[in-house]
């Protein structure tokens, strides 16, 4: 099974918050996963950190790496879904990674309600 974790869930992975991603660590932990995070996630975060709303070490890109996680390039066939998806969920973060696991058939890891409507 192919999984996309969404931008917090990346950001409690890599501080290792296991009380966060508790309803997901069987899927996080199981080698037989593949997991990715997607370059919205690298985009998002690097324009947060920027902008003082969050904290993360200098080396984040390398602990993703050296976590088995992999990464997920945004394509023009990420964008095309795009066009169909109700505002639901007005975050463009958010709206391209669900865009993103749909065109790829992903499942995205998320405790965002607003983003599980989508599914």
């Amino acid at each position: 099974m192919r999984y996309l974790l969404d931008t917090c869930m990346l950001l409690w992975v890599l501080e290792g918050n296991r009380r966060k991603i508790k309803d997901f660590i069987t899927i996080i932990e199981n080698p037989e996963c593949d997991l990715s995070v997607s370059v919205v996630s690298y985009w998002e975060i690097t324009i947060k950190k920027a902008l003082g709303k969050i904290e993360i070490s200098s080396d984040w890109r390398d602990q993703v790496e050296e976590t088995g996680l992999s990464w997920l390039s945004l394509e023009p066939k990420h964008i095309q879904p795009l066009e169909k998806l109700p505002f639901i969920h007005h975050d463009p973060f958010d709206r391209l990674l669900i865009s993103q696991a749909k065109a790829e058939h992903m499942t995205l890891l998320t405790h965002d309600e607003k983003i599980n409507k989508y599914f």
